[in-house]
Protein backbone atom coordinates (compact mmCIF):
# COMPACT_ATOMS: atom_id res chain seq x y z
CA UNK A 1 0.00 0.00 0.00
CA UNK A 2 1.13 3.35 -0.89
CA UNK A 3 1.81 5.91 1.60
CA UNK A 4 -0.30 8.97 1.63
CA UNK A 5 1.08 12.50 1.28
CA UNK A 6 0.69 15.35 3.33
CA UNK A 7 -1.70 16.80 1.11
CA UNK A 8 -3.86 13.93 0.25
CA UNK A 9 -4.36 13.17 4.31
CA UNK A 10 -5.23 17.29 4.53
CA UNK A 11 -7.42 16.39 1.26
CA UNK A 12 -9.02 13.14 3.21
CA UNK A 13 -9.62 15.06 6.42
CA UNK A 14 -10.90 18.11 4.18
CA UNK A 15 -13.47 15.96 2.65
CA UNK A 16 -14.69 14.05 6.07
CA UNK A 17 -15.03 17.39 7.50
CA UNK A 18 -17.25 18.96 4.39
CA UNK A 19 -19.15 15.25 4.82
CA UNK A 20 -19.77 15.97 8.50
CA UNK A 21 -20.78 19.58 7.98
CA UNK A 22 -23.23 18.50 5.02
CA UNK A 23 -25.10 16.00 6.86
CA UNK A 24 -25.66 18.67 9.95
CA UNK A 25 -26.52 21.29 7.90
CA UNK A 26 -28.96 18.68 5.95
CA UNK A 27 -30.28 17.70 9.53
CA UNK A 28 -31.10 21.25 10.64
CA UNK A 29 -32.48 22.15 7.58
CA UNK A 30 -34.94 18.39 7.75
CA UNK A 31 -35.89 19.43 11.06
CA UNK A 32 -36.60 22.87 10.16
CA UNK A 33 -38.73 21.88 7.10
CA UNK A 34 -40.83 19.77 9.34
CA UNK A 35 -41.73 22.20 11.65
CA UNK A 36 -42.75 24.83 9.16
CA UNK A 37 -45.23 21.70 8.08
CA UNK A 38 -46.39 21.62 11.24
CA UNK A 39 -47.19 25.22 11.82
CA UNK A 40 -48.58 25.73 8.26
CA UNK A 41 -50.62 22.94 8.48
CA UNK A 42 -52.12 24.43 12.18
CA UNK A 43 -52.47 27.81 10.47
CA UNK A 44 -54.91 25.69 7.54
CA UNK A 45 -56.65 23.73 10.58
CA UNK A 46 -57.22 26.85 12.22
CA UNK A 47 -58.54 29.27 9.74
CA UNK A 48 -61.60 30.14 8.94
CA UNK A 49 -62.12 31.72 5.85
CA UNK A 50 -65.89 32.87 6.70
CA UNK A 51 -64.84 34.39 9.96
CA UNK A 52 -62.42 37.37 10.17
CA UNK A 53 -59.26 37.37 10.75
CA UNK A 54 -58.27 37.88 14.70
CA UNK A 55 -54.99 40.03 15.39
CA UNK A 56 -53.28 36.62 16.80
CA UNK A 57 -54.19 35.09 14.15
CA UNK A 58 -52.55 37.85 11.63
CA UNK A 59 -49.15 37.24 13.68
CA UNK A 60 -49.08 33.94 12.53
CA UNK A 61 -49.95 34.66 8.87
CA UNK A 62 -46.90 37.27 8.73
CA UNK A 63 -44.13 34.53 9.96
CA UNK A 64 -45.03 33.58 6.22
CA UNK A 65 -44.91 36.73 4.63
CA UNK A 66 -48.55 37.13 4.18
CA UNK A 67 -49.66 40.21 4.75
CA UNK A 68 -52.93 40.69 3.39
CA UNK A 69 -55.59 39.57 5.45
CA UNK A 70 -58.87 41.26 3.06
CA UNK A 71 -59.35 37.88 1.21
CA UNK A 72 -59.39 34.41 3.20
CA UNK A 73 -59.63 32.13 0.36
CA UNK A 74 -56.71 34.15 -1.11
CA UNK A 75 -54.77 33.84 2.46
CA UNK A 76 -55.85 29.65 2.12
CA UNK A 77 -54.43 29.59 -1.10
CA UNK A 78 -50.94 31.29 -0.20
CA UNK A 79 -51.16 28.80 2.68
CA UNK A 80 -51.37 25.45 0.29
CA UNK A 81 -48.92 26.73 -2.23
CA UNK A 82 -46.34 27.47 0.61
CA UNK A 83 -47.13 23.76 2.20
CA UNK A 84 -46.55 22.14 -1.37
CA UNK A 85 -43.70 24.09 -2.08
CA UNK A 86 -41.97 23.31 1.65
CA UNK A 87 -43.18 19.37 1.45
CA UNK A 88 -41.20 19.37 -2.06
CA UNK A 89 -38.54 20.84 -0.35
CA UNK A 90 -38.03 18.39 2.03
CA UNK A 91 -39.14 15.24 0.02
CA UNK A 92 -35.61 16.36 -2.00
CA UNK A 93 -33.89 16.12 1.38
CA UNK A 94 -35.72 13.11 2.85
CA UNK A 95 -37.14 11.14 0.09
CA UNK A 96 -40.43 9.21 1.66
CA UNK A 97 -40.94 5.37 1.64
CA UNK A 98 -43.12 3.60 -0.33
CA UNK A 99 -43.89 1.62 2.18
Amino acid sequence: MQNKSTNDKFSDHDLIHETIHDVVQNSEKILFLESRIQKLEEICTDLNPYEPIKDDFKIRLREFNILEFDDPFKITNALLILLEDTIDELHLLKPFSDN
